[in-house]
């Protein structure tokens, strides 16, 4: 995926974009379509029962990290902090998008809620937004400081960040496509300090 130039100021744009979003909304969306429904399936319905033939779930946690290489490091990070060699799911890696970087994985639920706890506790008080999809069930998760906060309309959500992140969702686009693909738990602590410390802007 091609990425956009981004100037100096593109952090600040995002970390702002993230905190209106996190920050005191009013989650009417009456008018909103959903976008599984806008993709030809049925609207999501989190009291379904998932279906063991589904086809392989998707979990995305989307961030105002810079770039994939820097969030890489952040969760390796954190996971030193919970000083628990297993705190990372497996298939867990970060990508990065057009604007910010995503945690990604072919996670179940319980995994998905754990990345998204790992990722929030790495970035502190910045909040982030986990994504789960399996099937025609779709959910939409804020978490802040390694806490789980509230479910909010995917549909919502999904207009304020980046394009990406509907992309894999739904299937048009899969994290075997993207470039500069990372796994936290192949980093030393060490290489994480380096990697945030050189990750923070995205060459121009």
């Amino acid at each position: 995926m091609t990425q956009s130039p981004q100037g100096p100021d593109d952090k600040d744009r995002v970390d702002a974009e993230f905190a209106a979003m996190m920050e005191g909304l009013d989650f009417d969306t009456s008018s909103l379509d959903d976008p599984l429904t806008a993709a030809g399936g049925p609207a999501a319905d989190s009291s379904q029962a998932q279906d063991p033939s589904a086809p392989a779930p998707i979990a995305i946690v989307a961030t105002p990290v810079a770039t994939a290489k820097a969030l890489a490091g952040v969760i390796r990070l954190a996971m030193a902090a919970k000083e628990d060699p297993c705190a990372l799911p497996t298939g867990s890696a970060t990508i990065d998008a057009d604007s910010g970087a995503l945690a990604v994985g072919p996670l179940t639920e319980a995994d998905a809620h754990r990345l998204a706890g790992l990722v929030s506790i790495g970035l502190q008080r910045q909040g982030v937004v986990l994504f789960w999809r399996q099937g025609d069930r779709m959910t939409a998760t804020r978490y802040r400081s390694g806490e789980r906060m509230d479910d909010v309309p995917p549909a919502f959500v999904l207009g304020a960040l980046d394009s990406r992140v509907e992309d894999l969702l739904l299937g048009a686009e899969s994290v075997a496509e993207a470039e500069n693909v990372y796994d936290p738990a192949e980093l030393s602590r060490t290489e994480a300090v380096k990697w945030i410390a050189t990750g923070r802007k995205r060459k121009r």
